[in-house]
């Protein structure tokens, strides 16, 4: 029978029974041939997974061994030092000032013992968490480096020990002083180290006296004279040449003035200007054509950051305080003041109607480098005043070249050392030298300053704030000299400036010039 249409064309199965196979149907040898690549592909991917898997333990392994390597050696080691900060400029200026060492975790205690510095100066050491801080309890010395180093330093959570070390280099020291020429003045900056005239602050013609306070510098100079930053008010205050003043605070950086406005007729006397702080002394004089003054060397003070008003002190009596000298004591607060009928005086200016009691001397030399003493003499001879406990010593100077020698104006340093002028009587007796000279009270003073053939005159001495420099204003010589014509602060025109190296003898710098101030 032939076939129907239906089943023309259809393949039988091979054993020519059974259903035909379909169209897209798997024939037996396909499906083997699937089947077959099925179980490779799957051999393939267990193959795969266990060489990942190998590879994984492998490499889980080794940084597992690097891990417990490195937790080996921190067990091992100790802190790490991570920054150091300090202040190189305020280290020479003020004592107390820190180098603050940061760690890379928290620190045990770290006694004062573990702590070695060079140059070698006391240090006082405390640790904040990871802070180990490194208090210099001197100024240190201007220009040098230091170096310091922490042994033993251990951290809270392990007994491994390190090192810590920093080295830092000081500011070195310049000094502001005054020149005055025929027709301008100039209040210029040197450096120590530096050489020539130095740096140009402030000019202005009839300058009198400066100082320096925080970022400005105030100075007093002829009224009448002219200059930057006068007023109208202030020129006609008086006429030029009485000697009255104008007082002016100087931006250093643009050189803009403005007038601090004084009482009517005001001279200043004297400026007294803190190491901190904008409280600023004055003391004041009322010039006068005919008659007695309202006020003379009458202490005034003004706040430069405050509503800038001059006022004048008063005494228990409620008169003003009439000043022969007066210095800031440390904190930029508080006066210490000589009075002018010998009594030393401590007065707040935060509290000025507090007016203390100290003591009474006749001569009152200089406030110590360290503001805790002050030197003087009476008719026994010169003396320093411990200001906290009040107890008096007397400060006998030692031997000079083998010879006796008398006591003047005194320096205290910090330590047990101090700078002195002292009269050295020649071999007739009949006449003194004036030689600046360093003690330390061991019975044999050293010589700082001399003038040649000692034809010349030794000034006002001034301390640099670390004990390194002594700055000595030296006229050459006396008999050549010739006055500068100055109504106020007036000085010889041949007078120069002399900074001598305090532990070598040194004389390091000379300028022409005088009223130093660091």
């Amino acid at each position: 029978m032939s076939p129907t249409s239906s089943e023309q064309g259809e393949p039988r199965h091979p054993d020519g029974q059974g259903e035909p196979t379909r169209h897209g149907g798997v024939h037996p040898e396909g499906e083997g041939t699937r089947r077959a690549a099925e179980a490779g592909r799957r051999l393939r991917e267990q193959r795969e997974l266990q060489r990942f898997q190998r590879t994984f333990w492998i490499v889980s392994g080794v940084l597992g061994a690097v891990a417990a390597v490195f937790l080996l050696l921190g067990a091992l080691q100790g802190p790490k030092l991570t920054t150091a900060q300090v202040d190189p400029q305020r280290a020479t200026e003020q004592s107390g000032q820190q180098l603050r060492m940061f760690a890379n975790q928290p620190l045990r205690d770290v006694d004062a013992s573990q702590v070695a510095v060079s140059p070698q100066t006391d240090v006082t050491v405390t640790v904040q968490d990871d802070l180990l801080v490194v208090q210099f309890d001197e100024r240190l010395r201007y220009d040098t480096e230091y170096t310091v180093t922490v042994s033993d330093v251990a951290a809270r959570s392990r007994d491994a020990v390190s090192t810590f070390s920093h080295a830092f280099e000081t500011a070195g020291a310049s000094v502001l002083y005054l020149d005055r020429g025929e027709t301008q003045d100039e209040i210029l900056r040197a450096e120590v180290s530096g050489t020539g005239r130095g740096e140009v602050v402030h000019a202005a013609p009839g300058i009198q006296a400066f100082a320096p306070v925080e970022g400005v510098l105030v100075v007093a100079r002829d009224a009448g004279a002219g200059g930057t930053g006068s007023s109208d008010a202030a020129s006609d205050a008086s006429a030029p040449g009485t000697g009255a003043s104008v007082l002016e605070s100087v931006l250093t950086e643009s050189g803009d003035a403005e007038t601090v406005r004084l009482p009517e007729g005001a001279r200043v006397d004297r400026i007294i200007a803190p190491q901190e702080g904008t409280l600023l002394g004055l003391v004041l004089t009322e010039v006068v054509d005919e008659g007695t003054p309202q006020f003379s060397s009458a202490l005034a003070y003004v706040d430069l950051a405050g509503d800038r008003e001059v006022r004048l002190l008063e005494g228990l009596d409620g008169e003003p305080v009439r000043a022969l000298d007066a210095a800031f004591l440390p904190g930029g607060s508080s006066l210490l003041v000589h009075a002018l009928d010998q009594s030393l005086l401590r007065i707040d200016l935060l509290a000025p109607e507090l007016v203390l009691p100290v003591d009474q001397l006749p001569t009152v030399w200089n406030l110590s480098t360290d503001g805790t003493r002050v030197s003087g003499s009476d008719s026994f001879g010169g003396l320093f005043l411990d200001l906290e406990s009040g107890e008096e010593t007397r400060l006998n100077p030692s031997l000079f070249e083998g010879e006796v020698v008398f006591g003047g104006e005194t320096v205290l340093l910090s330590d047990e050392r101090w700078v002195q002028k002292v009269a050295v009587p020649d071999a007739s007796g009949g006449s003194f030298a004036i030689v600046v000279v360093v003690d330390d009270g061991s019975g044999e003073s050293r010589q700082l300053a001399r003038t040649i053939d000692d034809r010349g005159s030794i000034g006002a001495l001034s301390v640099s704030p670390n004990d390194q420099y002594v700055a000595i204003e030296v006229t050459p010589s006396v008999e050549d000299a010739d006055p500068d014509g100055r109504r106020v602060n007036p000085r010889p025109t041949s007078i120069t400036l002399q900074i001598i190296d305090i532990e070598t003898g040194a004389l390091v710098r000379s300028l022409e010039g005088f009223a130093p101030v660091w």
